[in-house]
C-alpha cells in the first residue's frame, strides 16, 4: 500500500477513536446523574408525601395543644365543701364504738336502736352510701381521728371492696363524694387513686384527666352543639314546629340499634375464678395498710366485719378462690392486732330480711339491729 493511503487511513482511524474516547479537559456527565438534573418524579413524589404527612402531625399537634390550652382555661368545678357538721357531730358524741361502712351499714344499723341496745356505752354510726374503702379511709383519718375520740372502729365490707381502691370514685360524682371528708392536700389518696403501672392505657388516662380535662371542655360546648343541631334540624325539617319531635328524630335516625349487626366468631370472654382477687396482688395499693398504720399511731382498735350477702344467705357457698382471699386478709389484719369477723355463714339473718340486692330491708333494720347485738355481743369490748 502506497505511503499516502496508509497515513490517511491511520489518521481516520485515530479520529474515529478519538471520537469514542472522552476529550481531555471535558467534564463528562453520566446517564444517573442526567436524570437527577431532569428531575426523578418517584424522589418528587417522597419528597411531596413526607412534606405532607409533616404539615398532617403539625396540624394534628396544633389542633390538640389548642385543645389542651381551651381545656386548661376552662373553670374548674367548685370544690365540695368538708363537712363540718359530721365532725362536729362525732366530737360531741364522744363514742365508744365507730361503725363506718357504705348502705351496708346504712341500711343495717338503726342508730337510736343501737345506742339503746348498748347504752350507757355509746356509738355512732356511719353509714356513707356510695362510698368504698377510699370514703373509709378519708373518714376515719379526718373524722375518728381528729375528734380526738379513741373509739373502737368497726369496718363493715362486702366482697373484695377492702382492696380495691377505686371502686365507685372514677366519675365526678363519686370524687364529689368523697370531698366531704377530704382535706385540700390528700397525697395517699391521690397516689392511692392512680391506676397500677401494670395498666398503661388506664394510668395514661388517668394522667390525661388530671392535665388536660377534655371532659370540663365538653360541659361547656355541649349546650352550643345541641343549639347548633337544633338549628340545623329546623332547616332540613322547616315544616315541624315540634323542636322535641326533631330531635328524637335524628337521634333515632343515628341510634345504635339501626347499625347492621355481625355475626361475632370469636370465643366469649371467661374468667377462671370470677375476678377474685389475689390478695397478696393487691393490698400494697390498698388503702387498708394506711387504715391499719394510722389506728396503731393513734391507738384505735380496729375490727373489719364482713356482712353476709344476698347469695350467701341463700345458701351459696364460697369458691376456692375466695376461701383463699379470706383466709390471707384474717391473717394479714391478725397480724396487725385487728379483729375478723366473717358474717356468711350468720344463719340468724335470713333471707326474708333483705330488699334491694344486698340491702337488709328498710322495716328489717331494727331486727336486724337486736339480732346482730344479740349474736355478735362478743365483739363490743
Amino acid at each position: 500500500m502506497p505511503q499516502g493511503r496508509q497515513s490517511a487511513f491511520c489518521t481516520c482511524s485515530r479520529g474515529a477513536t478519538d471520537f469514542h474516547s472522552p476529550a481531555v479537559g471535558v467534564p463528562t456527565v453520566s446517564a444517573e446523574s442526567a436524570g437527577a438534573r431532569a428531575g426523578d418524579p418517584t424522589r418528587r413524589n417522597v419528597r411531596r408525601g413526607w412534606g405532607r404527612l409533616g404539615a398532617f402531625l403539625l396540624l394534628v399537634l396544633s389542633a390538640l395543644t389548642a385543645l389542651a390550652v381551651a381545656s386548661r382555661k376552662v373553670e374548674q368545678p367548685a370544690r365540695t365543701a368538708f363537712d363540718t357538721r359530721a365532725a362536729s357531730a362525732l366530737k360531741r358524741a364522744r363514742p365508744e364504738f365507730v361503725f363506718i361502712g357504705s348502705s351496708m351499714v346504712g341500711t343495717r344499723f338503726d342508730e337510736a336502736e343501737l345506742r339503746r341496745l348498748l347504752k350507757p356505752r355509746r356509738v355512732s354510726v356511719l353509714g356513707l352510701s356510695g362510698m368504698m374503702s377510699s370514703g373509709w379511709y378519708l373518714a376515719f383519718k379526718n373524722l375518728v381521728i381528729a375528734s380526738g375520740q379513741h373509739p373502737r372502729t368497726f369496718v363493715f365490707f362486702r366482697e373484695q371492696e377492702l382492696t380495691d381502691p377505686r371502686r365507685w370514685v372514677q366519675g365526678p360524682n363519686g370524687r364529689k363524694k368523697i370531698e366531704r371528708f377530704s382535706l385540700p392536700e390528700e397525697p395517699v389518696l391521690d397516689r392511692k387513686l392512680a391506676p397500677r403501672l401494670n395498666e398503661p392505657i388506664a394510668h395514661f388516662e388517668w394522667y390525661r384527666k388530671r392535665v388536660v380535662p377534655l371532659e370540663l371542655l365538653r360541659e361547656k360546648t355541649e349546650p352550643l352543639l345541641e343549639h347548633t343541631g337544633e338549628l340545623g334540624s329546623r332547616l332540613t325539617s322547616p315544616a315541624s314546629k315540634d323542636t322535641r319531635a326533631r330531635t328524637r328524630a335524628i337521634n333515632d335516625l343515628f341510634a345504635m340499634s339501626n347499625l347492621r349487626v355481625m355475626e361475632s366468631t370469636a370465643e366469649p370472654e371467661t374468667t377462671s375464678v370470677n375476678d377474685v382477687q389475689v390478695f397478696e396482688e393487691v393490698v400494697a395499693q390498698s388503702f387498708l395498710p394506711d387504715i391499719i398504720e394510722l389506728a396503731k399511731a393513734d391507738g384505735i382498735p380496729l375490727t373489719f366485719v364482713r356482712v353476709r350477702t344476698r347469695a350467701a344467705a341463700m345458701g351459696e357457698p364460697k369458691k376456692a378462690a375466695e376461701q383463699r382471699y379470706d383466709s390471707s386478709l384474717e391473717a394479714y389484719l391478725e397480724a396487725r392486732g385487728a379483729e375478723f369477723y366473717d358474717l356468711h355463714d350468720a344463719t340468724w339473718e335470713a333471707i326474708e330480711m333483705y330488699g334491694v340486692g344486698d340491702h337488709i330491708a328498710g322495716n328489717q333494720k331494727r331486727q336486724y339491729t337486736r339480732l346482730f347485738v344479740e349474736h355478735m355481743g362478743q365483739i363490743f369490748h
